[in-house]
């Protein structure tokens, strides 16, 4: 083999462990803001081909030993540059440092952009199938209302049925709680019926689940609701997580009631 045809090997392959050795990094950068702000806009197939794509780099340790390696050998075949007059690239460290930091700027809009697009979709979809349910059983609201207003004990068992079968209409659709007010000692309580209720059939008693909401998310929303005001379905959703919210006020005739539709979910849209 050719001295010239050793000196370009060495430099290809040092090119290519560089290569290597970047998309190892940005794998790490991925990793970094999906693990450290708990977020993932990428969908179950898609994590599985990148979480595999990254174990296939080797690994830190096995890079920047076979980087080292190959760092040698170019050092040796710099030597001989002069001797056979092979001209170096100006500017190469420069335009590769670029690509990179241009590379790394593209993942962490995507990362961020995703995470957004996919919550918002997510969001639309759920919400749409909520309020088409609803639609289908207004009859079954308006009983609702008519049994919170009875608070007899069996009527709830009645609520907890109605809630079980809107639930299960769709099969994307999230776990439904049914929330209602009452009154502790003159206040005001949030009161929640969801898939299990404390309800004794013998005895014919049942004792109430308080609701307990969270600051900055609904519990000022609810607590205007309940007080008369007009309130419009909210829908939120957590930046650092996957929790999200919907909550459709129901006025009904005889009682105010809010069904919040709530689910987990653990992957984005991005991606197959």
């Amino acid at each position: 083999m050719q001295l010239e045809t050793k000196v370009q090997i060495a430099r290809a392959t040092l090119s290519l462990l560089t290569l290597v050795a970047s998309l190892f990094l940005l794998g790490v950068l991925v990793i970094v803001l999906c693990v450290g702000f708990d977020i993932n806009p990428f969908r179950e197939t898609t994590t599985s081909f990148l979480v595999a794509a990254f174990v296939g780099l080797i690994g830190v340790a096995i890079v920047l030993v076979l980087l080292n390696l190959a760092t040698n050998v170019s050092l040796i075949a710099d030597t001989k540059i002069t001797e056979l007059k092979v001209e170096s690239r100006p500017g190469l460290m420069r335009k590769a440092t670029i690509a990179f930091l241009s590379a790394a700027v593209a993942i962490v809009a995507v990362i961020f952009a995703g995470t957004y697009f996919s919550k918002e979709r997510y969001l639309a979809v759920v919400r749409g199938q909520a309020e088409e349910v609803l639609r289908e059983n207004g009859t079954l609201l308006d009983e609702v209302g008519r049994l919170l207003a009875s608070g007899k004990a069996e009527d709830y068992k009645r609520v907890s049925e109605i809630r079980d079968f809107l639930e299960n209409q769709r099969s994307e659709l999230p776990e439904l709680t049914v929330i209602y007010s009452g009154k502790f000692e003159g206040k005001l309580t949030l009161n929640a019926i969801n898939r299990s209720i404390d309800y004794d059939e013998e005895k014919k008693t049942y004792r109430p689940t308080y609701y307990t909401c969270t600051a900055n998310r609904d519990c000022e929303y609810l607590a205007s609701f309940f007080s008369g005001r007009k309130g419009a379905i909210m829908q939120k959703y957590s930046v650092r997580g996957d929790d999200f919210f919907i909550y459709v006020p129901v006025e009904g005739k005889e009682a105010l009631f809010v069904l919040l539709f709530e689910r987990r979910n653990n992957y984005g849209k991005i991606g197959s």
